[in-house]
């Protein structure tokens, strides 16, 4: 005989009462950090959600090893992100870590990272400012009546809880808490993903030359009859504070943010990883005892979809350095699309080399109470190619922060000439 389905229960342990704050940030990554702290300065009480166990989104947990968009691109860099942004650099730069920006071959300037070191930072940060962090905690479910979120169902190890908030922040870096919130807003929004590696057992010098690369990419293709997609074979930083190299070598596609894709993208990647690493051991004679330290450790995915936004920024703002009265951020980094795997395409901005991003672009259409920061916020393809970068992201997180928590003393949203006011008096460059 068979019995009834039991019915999903997605209901909050009742004998677990709810977490309430004014404020509530999905995502502790660049955006979901400057979130936060903004708006614990601003004197509101803030819960900080991350479903690993430690903060720094793509910096550390996909072994993103630098920072890019705190300066222009060029010879005569200006100064584009200030504020939280700067505060992490500060407090990197007093626990020893070095945080001189370097310029690349293509003109942009990057600051390396080591992320354990960022790790410890980013925990003394946020306990100093009072905000509540929730790690291991993923956001499962939205209950919300009229366009306005009342609460967020999370999961951690002991069950389903809730957090209510006045104001929900999603910095999240997929969206996910708009898409539960105003999934009819949701469109795709894919690029290529790639897999981090750091490297060690290479001998001292130079990083291997172009021609060197290029043999190992044929004897990888001539050993696995498979097709290297970055045909260059990759992007290889010696990193200062250890032997390793950081190496950017593997793109692989990814059609969407299903379970099965990423699976599939995840294990294709760590795959690719290990057999060109024994190709530029027999190619490249600095790499042989060179071994694979760690992977990630998860897929570096930059887009897989986006949520349209009240003032979604065009890619004719972006290459022209549009400025706007209500900009709360600037976006610095080129418009770097990843179309495919093994494909970069840089479109340049142009002078003075950065673009506001409007206010509008941190409010999504249909919701009341909901806020976009870092890679969620309304852009359209060309234009994410440069809000996207980790610089970005703490200067539109600051503002989504600094927003949420003036929205706080209010029935409607804040002004965006408020918002603009607190985030200089922040720090904010603007």
């Amino acid at each position: 005989m068979n019995t009834p389905a039991t019915p999903y229960n997605l209901q909050a342990n009742p004998g677990r009462p709810p977490l309430r704050v004014d404020v509530a940030v999905l995502g502790g990554g660049s955006a979901g950090i400057a979130a936060a702290l903004a708006a614990a300065e601003c004197a509101c009480s803030v819960a900080l959600i991350e479903q690993y166990g430690f903060f720094g989104g793509t910096a550390t947990i996909a072994g993103v090893q630098s920072y890019c968009g705190f300066l222009t691109h060029g010879d005569r860099p200006e100064a584009a992100v200030g504020g939280i942004g700067r505060r992490v650099l500060d407090a990197l730069a007093a626990s020893g870590h070095e945080v001189a920006p370097r310029q690349q071959g293509s003109g942009n300037w990057i600051i390396l990272l080591d992320p354990e070191r960022l790790k410890r930072v980013l925990d003394t940060l946020v306990l100093a400012a009072g905000v509540q962090p929730l790690l291991h905690c993923r956001a499962v479910a939205v209950e919300q009546r009229a366009g306005r979120i009342r609460s967020l169902l999370c999961s951690d190890a002991q069950g389903l809880f809730a957090v209510e908030a006045n104001h929900y922040i999603d910095a999240s870096g997929d969206s996910s808490l708009a898409a539960m919130a105003v999934p009819q807003r949701i469109q795709p929004h894919l690029q290529a993903a790639t897999l981090t590696v750091r490297i060690d057992g290479v001998e001292p010098g130079p990083a291997p030359d172009r021609e060197q690369l290029h043999a190992a990419v044929l004897d990888y293709q001539r050993r696995t009859g498979q097709t290297l997609a970055r045909s260059n074979g990759g992007f290889f930083v010696r990193l200062p504070w250890s032997q390793s190299y950081w190496a950017m070598m593997v793109d692989v596609d990814l059609p969407d943010a299903s379970s099965p894709s990423i699976t599939r993208a995840e294990i294709e990647a760590r795959e690719i990883a290990h057999d060109y690493l024994e190709s530029l051991r027999r190619q490249v004679p600095a790499f042989r005892q060179a071994r694979l330290e760690t992977s990630g450790p998860c897929l570096g995915v930059r887009s897989t979809r986006r949520v349209q936004s009240q003032q979604d920024i065009r890619a004719a703002d972006a290459l022209s350095a549009r400025r706007r009265s209500d900009g709360i951020a600037r976006s610095a980094w080129p418009c770097e699309l990843h179309p495919l795997p093994g494909i970069t395409e840089y479109r340049w901005i142009a002078d003075p080399g950065w673009f506001h991003v409007p206010y509008g672009a941190l409010i999504p259409v249909d919701s009341c109470n909901l806020w976009l920061a870092g890679s969620c916020i309304g852009a359209d393809d060309e234009a994410f190619g440069s809000t996207r970068v980790m610089g970005c992201a703490f200067a539109t997180g600051q503002a989504a922060g600094v927003a949420a928590a003036l929205s706080c003393r209010s029935s409607k949203r804040a002004a965006p000439e408020q918002v603009r006011q607190v985030l200089l008096e922040q720090g904010a460059i603007l």
